[in-house]
């Protein structure tokens, strides 16, 4: 055998031992990976985006439909807008139980502290250069509901600027509840007195 011969079936070797060694690294398989890129495109597109948020609720919360996790600051970051995100981190501790509320007893997307969704439909309208508005329809423990999400596009990803439940909305949640637990002395007219000198 000549050495140019050895050096070919030598490179072809390592770039078999390469490829190998990055199947692992890049997400465990070809079609774990194929499914990351998927995800990828589809969040590209706001109706992709909700559809992905969504479709992790669908079934009981109670098995395997454990909804989406907020459990770091990236995650909240992933999902919202700055804006929303910095009302929800500025809360309290990003952390939280798996399953566990984010605010006041209730999972943002669902409204709901606990579901059993089905019947799962997404319509999507553009607001705007950068806007999109989502209409969520599903059953929840069979009774139908209507959830509202404003998106808006952060460069090429789309992000949750406010979620509707009927009459409520998550910015009203947190300030609702920011207002709840101001001080009374801001009510105090002396203090009002005070402020205007």
């Amino acid at each position: 055998m000549s050495m140019r011969t050895l050096l070919r079936c030598g490179a072809a070797l390592t770039g078999l031992v390469l490829a190998l060694v990055a199947v692992p690294l890049a997400g465990g398989s070809p079609a774990a990976a194929r499914e990351s890129a998927a995800r990828e495109a589809t969040a590209t597109t706001a109706k992709g985006f909700l559809a992905g948020i969504y479709q992790s609720y669908v079934g009981s919360s109670a098995q395997a439909a454990k909804g989406v996790r907020l459990d770091s600051p990236e995650a909240v970051k992933r999902y919202f807008s700055h804006g929303l995100a910095s009302v929800i981190l500025e809360d309290g501790p990003a952390v939280r139980p798996v399953g566990g509320p984010l605010v006041l007893g209730s999972d943002p997307f669902v409204g709901r502290e606990s579901w059993d969704i089905a019947d799962l439909s997404i319509d999507v309208k553009d607001a705007g250069p950068a806007k999109a508005v989502g209409t969520v329809r599903f059953s929840n423990f069979g009774q139908p509901e209507t959830v509202t999400v404003e998106l808006l596009k952060v460069g090429e990803a789309w992000r949750v600027a406010e979620i509707k439940w009927g009459p409520l909305t998550l910015r009203g949640l947190y300030k609702s509840k920011w207002q709840a637990a101001k001080p009374q002395a801001w009510l105090d007219p002396s203090h009002v007195e005070n402020r205007l000198k």
